[in-house]
């Protein structure tokens, strides 16, 4: 059976959270067995949807760099939606290239207060855009041109999960 894509983003964006010092119990959310299961529960204490974009844009304005955009379906946003969760929600954007070899890749974790910032929970999709400017050690997300707030590319390293 091979690995499909998705599999293999999600699977980084884990490792990042498993190899933490604290122990994590991990368990999946199938959503819809049709689409790509993407909600995952750690220590049932939180829940982290994870997406990923392996288009990278090259960015030649303020500073260059890197962007890449997600698009959360209906799905994706019904389950980050506070209102369908006793969990808080986590965003795990996975910042990818189309080949390991073709550069770095990053983690854009988002909280659940910035995902509050960003998305419409009654949207039927939404966009945003993740972007690496050159030399700097954060990420930044923009919704539409505009950007929302940084995000440390730390943050999936240091998920403190109860």
């Amino acid at each position: 059976m091979c690995i499909r894509e998705f599999e293999l983003f999600h699977g980084a964006a884990l490792t990042k959270i498993l190899r933490s010092e604290k122990p994590v119990a991990l368990r999946l959310i199938e959503t819809r067995p049709r689409e790509s299961w993407s909600t995952y529960t750690l220590n049932d204490s939180i829940d982290l949807l994870i997406t990923h974009s392996k288009h990278q844009r090259p960015v030649s304005r303020n500073g260059g760099g890197f962007s890449w955009s997600f698009t959360f379906s209906q799905n994706q946003i019904r389950q980050i939606n506070p209102g369908s969760s006793s969990r808080p929600v986590w965003v795990a954007m996975v910042c990818a290239r189309k080949s390991p070899e073709s550069g770095d890749m990053h983690i854009c974790l988002l909280n659940p207060e910035e995902i509050g910032k960003v998305v419409n929970f009654r949207a039927t999709q939404q966009s945003l855009t993740v972007r690496k400017p050159n030399g700097r050690k954060q990420l930044r997300v923009y919704k539409g041109r505009k950007e929302q707030f940084p995000v440390p590319q730390s943050r999936i390293d240091n998920l403190g999960i109860q």
